[in-house]
């Protein structure tokens, strides 16, 4: 008897708990299924975000490739305020600059190097600008700039592009020992395959030096 009881008092102390209780269980059912329903929509809007912006830098590219300065300069512009976030921004900087250089602006492509390093993010992204910011002022007969702009950080990432440009910078202020060492330093750090090795070895021929022995990798 004491035993169908207990098991009666039991029931009863489950109905009271689940009716004074049973409302926070339902609204933390919903809260757990809200969250994963919040979650699938989030990821999907990323993804939506993510092929959009692919397809606003294919345009821009396009642009680019058609050698359209103008459009091409909007469509940069606007792509890379609108998606600041990703390191498409930080490429289309880059493409960007390079369009204005090649097209014979050098102030607004050093404009918009310098506009980039709120997008460049990661050390990595920020060396490569340094140096594409030295290569705008050496364009530019702005050595010390230049110089000065490659003494401002140890490279890490892009050693024989770095090595590339100090050579550059004593060639052109007739420095011919000092860029033939940097040229060799820059060779030593590229693989044997590296597409830029030939005009390296160009670069070093000018200067009066000799790739032998600058196949070695450090």
């Amino acid at each position: 008897m004491s035993e169908q009881y207990d098991e009666h008092e039991q029931s009863e102390r489950v109905k009271q708990w689940l009716l004074k209780n049973g409302s926070n269980i339902l609204t933390g059912v919903l809260l757990a299924v809200s969250a994963v329903a919040g979650w699938q929509w989030w990821q999907g809007k990323q993804a939506n975000q993510g092929q959009e912006a692919a397809n606003q830098y294919q345009v821009f590219v396009q642009s680019i490739e058609k050698n359209d300065v103008t459009k091409a300069t909007v469509l940069g512009e606007s792509f890379i305020k609108n998606y600041a976030e990703t390191d498409l921004a930080y490429l289309a900087s880059l493409r960007l600059a390079k369009l204005h250089l090649d097209n014979g602006r050098p102030e607004l492509a050093a404009k918009t190097l310098e506009n980039a390093r709120s997008v460049a993010h990661g050390k990595q992204n920020l060396e490569l600008l340094k140096i594409r910011q030295a290569q705008v002022a050496l364009s530019q007969s702005k050595w010390d700039e230049a110089g000065a702009m490659l003494d401002s950080f140890t490279p890490e990432f892009y050693k024989a592009t770095y090595e590339e440009m100090r050579g550059d910078i004593a060639l052109a202020k007739n420095q011919r020992e000092n860029a033939a060492k940097h040229f060799r330093s820059a060779l030593a750090k590229l693989e044997p395959t590296a597409s830029s090795r030939a005009l390296i070895e160009m670069k070093l021929s000018e200067a009066g030096g000799s790739a032998a022995g600058t196949s070695e990798i450090r």
